[in-house]
Order: structure tokens, then sequence, then C-alpha cells
């Protein structure tokens, strides 16, 4: 597997400029419509692991150009959520809110960490935005870890907890449709609580990682409940922490990319009964870690 030794320092097909000191940095000088040389694709793989999440802006590009570009990072299949499909591009999930339907995913959280083999990052691209609000907030978990003494770090690396997609607003979600009862049997059985690290270590940085989240994760293995909720009460507080984080105010045609693994992101619901539209891609990799 590549290592951040392996990956170029420098960038010479783009300008990175850092957003804040822990995590984030624009990308200037690139057309990320166009098809991009292998330089230019390692480059970004390396600026990713560095900085966690990208924010391209000006970008106007098609489906199918979101769906390449994303391909730089990782594999485009199936694993997926609960999310609608845009028609003739399966890979692409729309994430709406309107005033039938609001709904944000404004809680902490990584992307389908119920998975064994939880996707290794994400792209989201602006459709349509609210006239104010509708910000995206990211929070790095290699800054937590940072933070926390080696006494706790060392404690930390001897639990694993348990992820389950159930704990979350998706069984409320697949109720509430035709056939719901039988779709939520049907996504019990085919996706059951997994258990990961509580550290994890990213395979390319080299650097640990807090890897529990509020919205996914049920429980510590091995502590009772109440331990198990007063440790990940405490965890969970980390990614609220602003020295942590970067908060994007979106634009028209802004991209944005972040690694799933080091990251975890929450989506400001503060602009219904306005329009928010966006197109969210998941890429994995054979191994996340």
């Amino acid at each position: 597997m590549t290592r951040l030794n392996d990956l170029p320092n420098t960038f010479t097909r783009f300008v990175a400029l850092p957003y804040t000191p822990k995590i984030g940095a624009y990308v200037h000088g690139l057309d990320v419509s166009k098809p991009l040389d292998e330089l230019a694709q390692s480059e970004l793989k390396a600026a990713l692991a560095q900085f966690q999440v990208l924010f391209f802006e000006d970008q106007k590009i098609t489906p199918d150009q979101q769906v390449a570009f994303t391909r730089i990072f990782g594999h485009v299949n199936e694993v997926k959520a609960f999310f609608p499909r845009v028609d003739g591009h399966p890979e692409i999930e729309i994430v709406e809110s309107t005033a039938q339907r609001p709904s944000a995913a404004n809680n902490w959280h990584a992307d389908i960490t119920w998975r064994d083999n939880p996707p290794i990052g994400t792209s989201l691209y602006a459709q349509i935005l609210p006239p104010s609000g509708g910000d995206t907030i990211w929070s790095s978990q290699t800054a937590a870890y940072e933070s926390l003494t080696p006494e706790f770090q060392a404690y930390l690396e001897t639990l694993t907890a348990v992820h389950t997609w159930e704990i979350s607003r998706w069984t409320e979600y697949l109720l509430s449709k035709d056939h719901g009862q039988e779709q939520l049997q049907q996504a019990r059985a085919k996706y059951p609580p997994v258990e990961h690290p509580v550290i994890r270590v990213h395979p390319i940085t080299g650097k640990k990682i807090v890897y529990v989240n509020p919205t996914f994760t049920s429980h510590i293995k091995g502590l009772s409940r109440v331990q198990s909720d007063a440790l990940l009460t405490q965890l969970f507080a980390l990614a609220t922490v602003p020295e942590f984080q970067a908060r994007l105010r979106w634009k028209e045609n802004t991209l944005a990319v972040w690694d799933n693994r080091s990251t975890q992101h929450y989506a400001v619901g503060d602009y219904f009964p306005s329009h928010r539209k966006l197109h969210r891609i998941t890429f994995t990799a054979d191994q996340a870690f």
C-alpha cells in the first residue's frame, strides 16, 4: 500500500492553500472536468492524505465528470447508504432537503462506518444551495487523537467498538417508506453490526485516528453500558472542538473531497425550508485500513 513518504510532498500541478492549521485546503489551478495526468493524480492523493479535506471552487462538472474525477482517489462502486440515486448514474447519491422533506445529516459522523470495509472518502458537489446557511463542517480525528495524553491514548488502543446503522436516523427513514418494515428487515440481514478498533492507523500517513462517531458507534466491547456511554461521550466531544475543524460555506459549483478515515463531518441544518441539493459519491479501497 502507498505510504505518505512515497507520495510527492510538493505540488507542481496545483496550489494547495491550507484552510486551517489542522485540517483542510483550497486547491487552485485545476479544472477537474478534464482528465488529469498521473503526476496530478498522485499529488491530489498526497494532498488529500495531508489535508484530510480538499475544496475545489468554480468547477462546472457533469455527473460523468464527477465520477471520473472521484475515481482518482479510489474505487467508485456500490458501497452506499440509503440515499436515492441520480438517474443513469447509480454511483451518485442525491443528498437533498426540501420544504416537504426537511432533512440534514446534522450530526457528527464518518460515512458508513457500519461496514466491515467502510469507504475511504467522499466527493460532494453542490447542485442547489439555500440563500444562506447549509454549511458543512469537518473535524480532524488525527488532531483529536494527538490532543490526548499518552496514557489515555495507550488505553484507547486496547479497545474495540461496535458500529451499526440501526442507531441512526436510517431506521426511521426506512420505516417511513412504503413497505418500510420489509426494507428494514432486509437491511438488518444485509448489514449486521460490525466491530472496529477505537484507534485506527491511517494507511498512508501512519497517523493514529480516533475512530468512533455518535451516529453509528453504539458501544465499546467489554465495558458496562454506563462505562461505555461515559467514555464514548468524552470521545464524541472531540469532534466539536473548533481548533480541529474546517467549516465550508458552500458556493455554486463547489466540490469537496474528504478522507473518510481521518475525519468526521456535520451538515448544518439551519436553512429550512430552503432547498439544498448535492451529489455525493463515496469511494473505497480493497482495504480501508
